[in-house]
């Protein structure tokens, strides 16, 4: 199993180094562009974060389809469904840390938030995510009738980004770190050509792609020999691993006392999760969500639904924050009742 090990972590370190790569040419983007922060943060930077756990259920799922009777679909819904699940706990907690952190450095603990935003990324991700978990529990669509539920999640979102990028640009808002290929080729990083923003978003890509395909065989392969089942393992470290980019910039951003971007970043990257993969899951496979896979679900929207009850107003506690680690310990608890872990 060493054998698989190793490769596994190596393609998650590609994974984490294409999202920086990618996440730091789309800021400059939308910089050029002329895009909201409100949009750099919900929209271009959480789809560069979200880059990770959208390819590895997408190769998982194109290669079920090459081995029908695989767990290649095992993993794929597994990671669909653990997404919105690690944003939803595991990486409020990690912001919550963050803020303990650097409360000196910052000059407060609470995070000062656009409250307005924040509850427009949730109010499109609980409906949407409800709607999609139904689909997987209550109800048994044929596949004509699934790909139709696909194309609507893609409707939604497309409203989803049109609504995002009608948000004005602050005039005082600027990107504070250079473009990583403009400097590494002696160039000016603050001014960086439009040519060299591209290049360094689709270096991106490819990274995250070869990673995430690399990702899905391995562990694949380290199921079969553990004797683990291939989706529950998904749902649980899949996500862990590639949700580290919307963990990592949000802590950097928190730092910056950028909180507004740094929640935007997790809030964002859940309305895509809930859209964009649960719309590939849905064309791609029956939809028919495993045990383990409803309780994450359960607790992903009990813990969404939480923040934005919490988000009353403009600033959240770092005890709103911390609730998101006790969410995922009860998914832990409940996936050790259901005994399969």
């Amino acid at each position: 199993m060493l054998h698989d090990l190793i490769p596994l972590l190596a393609s998650f370190f590609i994974i984490l180094l294409g999202s920086e790569t990618f996440t730091n040419g789309i800021e400059w983007a939308g910089e050029k562009l002329g895009v909201a922060e409100a949009a750099v943060g919900s929209l271009l930077a959480a789809v560069g974060t979200a880059l990770p756990e959208t390819f590895i259920p997408a190769v998982a799922l194109l290669s079920g389809l090459a081995h029908p009777g695989s767990a290649h679909n095992a993993v794929g819904v597994g990671a669909i469904v653990g997404a919105p699940l690690m944003l939803s706990t595991i990486a409020l907690m990690v912001m919550g840390v963050a803020a303990l952190s650097f409360q000196k450095r910052r000059g407060r603990i609470a995070l000062r938030v656009a409250r307005e935003d924040a509850r427009r990324d949730l109010g499109f991700f609980l409906p949407v995510f409800v709607a999609a978990v139904s689909i997987g529990t209550l109800f048994t669509l044929g596949p004509g009738a699934r790909r139709i539920a696909a194309l609507v999640l893609l409707g939604v979102y497309a409203v989803y980004s049109w609504v995002m990028l009608r948000i004005d640009r602050d005039a005082e808002a600027e990107v504070e770190h250079g473009l990583y290929l403009e400097s590494i080729f002696g160039g000016d990083g603050l001014h960086p050509r439009g040519m060299t923003i591209a290049i360094q978003v689709a270096a991106g890509v490819a990274l995250i792609l070869v990673g995430a395909r690399e990702f899905v065989e391995r562990l694949v392969s380290v199921a079969g020999h553990a004797g683990v089942n291939a989706g529950v393992l998904s749902l649980i470290l899949s996500p862990l691993a590639t949700e580290l980019p919307e963990k990592y910039n949000s802590v950097i951003w928190i730092r910056q006392g950028k909180d507004h971007l740094a929640l935007a970043n997790i809030t964002g990257a859940m309305v895509f999760q809930s859209c964009i993969p649960v719309a590939l899951g849905l064309a791609m496979t029956p939809w028919h969500l495993t045990g383990a896979e409803m309780i994450g679900s359960g607790v992903t929207i009990a813990s969404a639904a939480l923040l934005y009850v919490n988000l009353r107003d403009s600033e959240i506690g770092t005890p709103t924050l911390m609730l998101g680690g006790a969410a995922y310990a009860v998914f832990i608890l409940g996936l050790v009742i259901l005994g399969t872990i």
